[in-house]
């Protein structure tokens, strides 16, 4: 179980950095998308579990364990798949650094509302302690780092901008 526990923690954090930089998806878009899935989770999750109790009959804490799963990663999902080749050259590199804040973000908001056994044994880990206590510098470092970058690239010259005219 522990080795298990570890590779899905492992999971978490390097998945999305991968995916992001083969894809060539926008790290910071999706950094923010994981932030909207955050607050999804929290407001409309509660609204979304008791409709799908009282219409489809299933267990509360298991219909609640699977929309929370859902709603905090279905928009880094469509985060990924709507950015897919739009980061290119010497962009990726700076792309690199909100795609790792993405991972890391994932895990710690993924991590707590896996089933308990598992998470307890995640929790047991020094390097969870360390990423736990990393927290806000991985929440204020990954919202740094992609307005940043959507800054620096989304910006047009003014020499292209009187070619578009």
């Amino acid at each position: 179980m522990v080795m298990l526990s570890l590779a899905i923690a492992c999971g978490l954090i390097l998945v999305p950095p991968i995916l992001l930089l083969v894809l060539r998806a926008n790290g910071a878009i999706a950094f923010m998308s994981l932030c909207l899935g955050s607050v999804l989770v929290t407001y409309a999750a509660p609204d979304m579990t008791d409709f799908l109790t009282q219409v489809v009959g299933l267990s509360v804490l298991l219909t609640d364990q699977w929309v929370k799963l859902g709603l905090l990663t279905l928009p880094l999902l469509f985060a990924l798949i709507f950015t897919t080749k739009t980061v290119t050259g010497s962009k990726q590199v700076l792309n690199a650094v909100p795609a790792l804040a993405t991972g890391l973000l994932l895990a710690l908001l993924v991590i707590p509302l896996l089933p308990s056994d598992l998470q307890h044994t995640i929790e047991q880990h020094d390097a969870w302690q360390t990423l736990a206590n990393l927290r806000t510098a991985v929440l204020f470092g990954g919202a740094f780092f992609s307005l940043l970058f959507l800054l620096m690239t989304n910006r047009s010259s003014k020499h292209e901008d009187k070619h578009k005219k």
